[in-house]
């Protein structure tokens, strides 16, 4: 998968970041990189809009979702926005945002986000972790086995097959 690059510059806050361009309810990454203050404990990329209610004079922001960074090796900040990130509208912004070690917010900056159509048709529905009534093949018995979840005597959920296989 490829990356949307964000080059983060302290001494530049007062220009906005690169605009990103997405397709419309596709997936995307963005590495945070540059200026990033060496006291940052995580990152995070907010997308939303600005919403001029037709009876009202003053603007509203509607912040849309927000997705956390993951620190790489190298430094940079890698962090996934999933499909339903990305709805049809043309007035999205993104910001970067930070916390240090103490939990204290610091802005790194904002850019406009482009949403582009997407050939593909993606859905902006959120897929379960996993999908209710799901089953797995055993092909020495030929029969499907259904994937439950379970909560052990410590109170911890674990994954385990009902005995009890069926023909699908």
């Amino acid at each position: 998968m490829k990356e949307n690059h964000i080059v983060i510059k302290a001494d530049r806050l007062n220009f906005p970041l690169a605009q990103q361009a997405v397709g419309r309810l596709s997936s995307a990454v963005f590495v945070v990189e540059g200026d990033i203050p060496d006291d940052t404990a995580a990152i995070s990329v907010k997308i939303e809009y600005v919403e001029t209610p037709a009876t009202q004079s003053t603007s509203a922001v509607i912040s849309l979702y927000t997705a956390n960074g993951t620190r790489q090796e190298d430094g940079t900040w890698r962090v996934y926005l999933a499909p339903a990130y990305f709805p049809a509208r043309d007035d999205l912004s993104y910001h970067v945002m930070s916390e240090d070690g103490e939990g204290n917010p610091r802005w790194l900056g904002t850019g406009r986000l482009v949403i582009l159509d997407n050939p593909s048709d993606g859905s902006p529905v959120m897929p379960d972790i996993l999908p209710r009534n799901t089953y797995a093949y055993n092909p020495e018995t030929g029969l499907y086995y259904k994937l439950v979840a379970e909560v052990n005597e410590l109170g911890e959920v674990q994954v385990a097959v009902d005995q009890e296989g069926v023909e699908l």
